[in-house]
């Protein structure tokens, strides 16, 4: 029997050894072998300082570790935030020591990117919210089947005042599919380093019904867009002229190029290749480096002296730009990663992160802020659009999946259905 004195030396053995109560700070721990081929043993809170309890416990304890190696499950199980926080930490330095190169993919396995690795921080914290207090081993199908009820709801649950300035209210399908596949990749992840039986089939992910486009800027709309960012350039004082201008151009090349925004805002001047076509026509050769790898993009011919304006710009800019950096660097007493020769860039010289609030207050000023069908434009919209007006052109899909960085499927799916080429209006009105 146990003896009365609470020192931690105080210790009872059931089941002929396999159990082993001990006294802690007045709490009862049992403690159980790994078995054999591990080391070490496995140790849990009773919870209580009643030893007949505290026995019940125990041999309920016991029980549960006999099943969990018959069906070679984890005997500790981690909550499922734990692990995700392990998985969020591991992309992290894989970022950071470089496994995704500009331009270059090391050795095969698994790269992250700086759009990866934001994309897996935004998803993470959903899942954080939904069941990061989850053990793992009791993570089903079921829960990650009404993960997409609970996001469908969460910003509805959420007061209007508490809401992200950017949030969505209702979650694109797409939105919906690529959250629940990056949970079943933690899960993966999980399994391969014990965490969860990989005989354990969780597989239960939402499958988008529809793909939903981005609207595109009919003709009509683009102009009075550009007409828009003119008129906030003559109207601008000279501390607003900078980014209004730049704005103009950064919103010219994402149309005539219909790379991502991402892909724009990592762009540096040294990506850029000047060249003549064929016809003998100046022009852009873009190396963008987005979420599906580096490719060049051919910019379209007119927009060349854009490229040229935005040039001229940051060399008139950059004595500036170096003596904000000096001074920045005084202030903080530490070296600034700032003005890395970014194509476009902030007022400051920094580089651009978001511009989604100063687009917005254009498309509000043209009063265009969504199409006909009460759909909103974003920045995205340009990339779209650039899609539509090149395939009703009578480009090739394949040679537009390539410009564009994306599998024909996906412009069959997203943008062929909203265009019709010269070509085959004039075969289907014959």
């Amino acid at each position: 029997m146990l003896k009365q004195s609470y020192t931690y030396s105080n210790e009872e053995r059931l089941l002929d050894g396999k159990v082993q109560l001990q006294l802690r700070n007045s709490i009862f721990y049992a403690r159980i072998y790994r078995g054999e081929g591990t080391r070490g043993y496995v140790w849990k809170s009773m919870k209580t300082r009643d030893i007949e309890v505290a026995r019940q416990k125990a041999m309920q304890f016991a029980a549960e570790t006999d099943y969990k190696k018959a069906n070679n499950i984890p005997l500790v199980s981690p909550t499922f935030s734990r692990v995700l926080n392990e998985y969020v930490a591991m992309r992290q330095a894989q970022y950071e020591r470089g496994n995704y190169v500009r331009g270059k993919r090391k050795a095969a396995g698994q790269q992250t990117s700086e759009h990866n690795l934001r994309q897996i921080k935004r998803k993470a914290r959903f899942w954080h919210e939904y069941m990061g207090s989850t053990q793992m081993h009791k993570i089903t199908n079921a829960l990650l089947r009404d993960y997409v009820d609970w996001r469908r709801d969460y910003y509805h649950r959420m007061p209007a005042d508490q809401r992200p300035r950017n949030h969505k209210l209702n979650p694109a399908d797409k939105t919906l599919q690529d959250e629940t596949v990056f949970a079943l990749s933690v899960l993966k992840w999980a399994a391969e380093r014990g965490y969860v039986s990989e005989s354990k089939k969780l597989d239960i992910y939402f499958k988008a019904d529809r793909t939903t486009a981005r609207p595109h800027f009919t003709q009509a709309d683009f102009a009075k867009l550009v007409e828009t960012l003119q008129k906030r350039i003559s109207a601008a004082t000279a501390k607003q002229r900078y980014m209004r201008e730049m704005l103009l151009d950064y919103v010219l090349v994402l149309h005539q190029s219909g790379v991502r925004v991402g892909e724009l805002n990592n762009l540096r001047e040294t990506d850029l290749t000047e060249f003549r076509d064929k016809l003998g026509r100046r022009n852009y050769r873009l190396a963008v480096d987005g979420k599906t790898g580096k490719r060049d993009v051919i910019l379209t011919a007119a927009a060349a002296p854009v490229i040229d304006r935005v040039l001229q710009r940051n060399a008139a800019m950059r004595e500036q730009w170096a003596a904000t950096a000096q001074t920045a660097k005084k202030q903080t007493n530490r070296k600034q990663a700032v003005h890395g020769n970014w194509l476009f860039r902030m007022a400051d010289g920094n580089k651009i992160i978001s511009l989604v609030d100063q687009f917005a207050a254009v498309l509000n000023e043209a009063g265009m802020k969504q199409n006909a069908a009460g759909a909103h434009y974003t920045l995205y919209s340009l990339r779209h659009t650039y899609a539509v007006e090149k395939l009703c052109g009578g480009l090739g899909v394949y040679d537009l999946a390539k410009n564009m960085g994306c599998t024909v499927a996906i412009i069959e799916s997203y943008y062929g259905k909203h265009a019709t080429s010269v070509e085959l209006a004039t075969a289907l009105g014959g």
